[in-house]
């Protein structure tokens, strides 16, 4: 009888088990504190586990706690001035997904391109209206690579990088064929992130 439960007992156990794939990710900090929570753990289509832990519980606390003293936007209300920050990328893609899509050129042009681009435009004969140009042109294409970037993050449409005071935010390969524009590079300038190219 004992021999029978034996055997009885490792026939359960050989196929009954399988091997799970559990993949572990780490959320950065900064996504952590504008989402207000770890990304939800899901489970793939092949059965792959995929679970989020915050890269530093603490230090996501203190992001949050100081994005929440900067105005990414204010409105003068006498004069009605626009005045835009950006911390992150992802607050320079909206900043300048909206001056697409609101044709304003000027806040692009005063308040999130770099100095180093301004610097250049200015130089040029005509390079205000070169500038101008340029977003009127390829205003669409602009916009679909933004949002492609801007939405693309959590499902690896796109690649990221950072040295020193630069971050390059990039199409991957599976994607980037379908775009004219495919990355997107952003400078700090001070304690503010600004536009520095899109090629």
């Amino acid at each position: 009888m004992s021999l029978q439960r034996n055997i009885l007992i490792t026939t359960f156990l050989l196929t009954g088990c399988g091997t799970q794939t559990t993949e572990y990710r780490t959320s950065p900090s900064w996504q952590t504190a504008l989402s207000g929570g770890n990304s939800v753990d899901h489970v793939r289509d092949d059965g792959t586990v995929v679970k989020f832990n915050s890269s530093n519980e603490s230090s996501s606390h203190t992001i949050k706690e100081y994005l929440n003293t900067i105005e990414l936007q204010e409105k003068d209300e006498i004069t009605g001035e626009l005045t835009v920050r950006s911390i992150l990328p992802e607050h320079v893609l909206n900043h300048t997904l909206t001056c697409l899509r609101d044709r304003n050129w000027d806040v692009l042009y005063e308040q999130i391109i770099s100095a180093k681009s301004r610097q250049y435009y200015s130089q040029l004969e005509n390079g205000r209206e070169e500038f101008d140009m340029f977003f009127i042109t390829n205003r669409r294409e602009l916009a679909r690579t933004l949002q492609r970037i801007h939405g693309g993050k959590g499902f690896g449409d796109m690649v990221a990088s950072e040295n020193g005071n630069t971050i390059i935010y990039e199409l991957s390969a599976r994607v980037a064929s379908g775009y004219k524009f495919k990355a997107v590079t952003f400078v700090r300038e001070d304690q503010f992130l600004k536009l520095d190219s899109i090629r």
